[in-house]
């Protein structure tokens, strides 16, 4: 990525001339093979069950947001509710989210007392 700056009176205006490409963040999914057994995506998930997050794929701006709400790779979430939305705790907060985002979340379940 090229900056330059231009002046324009009292202003500084930075110009820039390529954005920078996306930056890909690692998954537990592609760097441990133990996740391999029995993932399945959290849509699959029957309420009352409790799995770990292993991969998030949905655009940047709904992972980006999933992640800020603490709903990220390796963290273990409990299903609460799974009829028309998804209804999960996550870290002491409960988040509700449709089946569009859950179906791109994979998940491996857990057993209750991990």
């Amino acid at each position: 990525m090229s900056v330059y700056t231009q002046s324009s009176g009292l202003r500084n205006i930075l110009i820039y001339r390529h954005l920078p490409p996306a930056l890909v963040l690692p998954t537990l999914q592609q760097n441990d093979p133990r996740t391999a057994r029995a993932t399945c995506a959290l849509a699959a998930c029957p309420a009352g069950s409790r799995a770990t997050v292993v991969d998030i794929e949905c655009s940047a701006d709904e992972a980006c947001r999933l992640r800020a709400l603490g709903l990220c790779e390796g963290t273990s979430v409990s299903v609460i509710d799974a009829r028309h939305a998804m209804l999960l705790e996550v870290r002491g907060t409960r988040l509700a989210l449709g089946s569009a985002l859950t179906a791109g979340i994979t998940v491996r379940p857990t057993s209750a007392r991990d």
